[in-house]
C-alpha cells in the first residue's frame, strides 16, 4: 500500500469505491459543465463509492485493509449502467448523484464491507443505493434541481464496467473534500 498522508491539520478519511471509466468519466464532466450558475458545487472527483472507513491512522490496521482488498476482487469486470438521477441528503447537505444499476457491484459493494469488519473496521457506512455523487445542490431551489433533472433526463449512458477497486483518502477542510486515489486493486489478480 502506498504509504497514507498525515497533516494535522486535516482530517483524512478513507473510502472504498471505483475509478469510473475514462469515456463515463469525460461525459459527466461534461454533464457538469451545464449546471446553471455557481450554487451547483460540482464534485471535485467523479467516483462510484462503496462505503467509507472513516479515519484510519493504525498501521497494522492499513495492512489488513490492503490485504482484504487484494483478496476479494473479482475474476473480471462487472458490468453496470446508469438509471437516472437521485438527490440524497445527509445532515444539512443534499447531493445530486447518478443511480448505478448493477446487481454484481451491490453483491461487491456488501463483500467489501464484511471484509472490511473482519479487517477491524469499528464504524463503516455504506453507500447505499449506490450513487456517483455529480454535485451538492444544497442551496438551490428544488424547482430549479427539478427542471434541471427533467431536462438532462434523457441523457443516455451506454453500458460501462469496472474493472477495479479503488482506495481513495479524503481531506475534509472547510472549503471542499478532495478525494485522492490512493491504490487501486485490478480485478483478475490472485494473491
Amino acid at each position: 500500500m502506498t504509504s497514507l498522508r498525515v497533516d494535522e491539520s486535516l482530517t483524512m478519511y478513507l473510502i472504498i469505491g471505483a475509478t469510473l471509466p475514462a469515456a463515463l468519466r469525460s461525459t459527466l464532466l461534461g454533464l457538469q459543465t451545464h449546471f446553471p450558475d455557481k450554487s451547483w458545487i460540482p464534485e471535485s472527483f467523479l467516483f462510484l463509492p462503496f462505503c467509507t472507513l472513516g479515519t484510519i491512522t493504525d498501521r497494522m490496521l492499513l495492512e489488513e485493509i490492503d490485504h482484504s482488498l487484494r483478496s476479494i476482487c473479482p475474476s473480471k469486470p462487472i458490468p453496470f449502467t446508469t438509471d437516472g438521477f437521485e438527490l440524497s441528503r445527509r445532515k444539512d447537505r443534499i447531493t445530486l448523484g447518478i443511480k448505478v444499476h448493477a446487481p454484481p457491484l451491490d453483491h461487491l459493494s456488501v463483500k467489501i464491507g464484511a471484509a472490511m469488519q473482519r479487517s477491524g473496521i469499528q464504524k463503516l457506512k455504506y453507500s447505499s443505493p449506490l450513487t456517483i455523487p455529480l454535485a451538492m445542490v444544497t442551496d438551490v431551489p428544488p424547482l430549479n434541481v427539478s427542471q434541471w433533472i427533467q431536462m438532462h433526463h434523457p441523457q443516455t449512458f451506454s453500458i460501462e464496467s469496472i474493472s477495479e477497486i479503488t482506495l481513495f483518502s479524503s481531506w475534509k477542510n472547510p472549503e471542499t473534500p478532495l478525494i485522492i486515489p490512493e491504490e487501486e486493486y485490478p480485478f483478475g489478480v490472485v494473491i
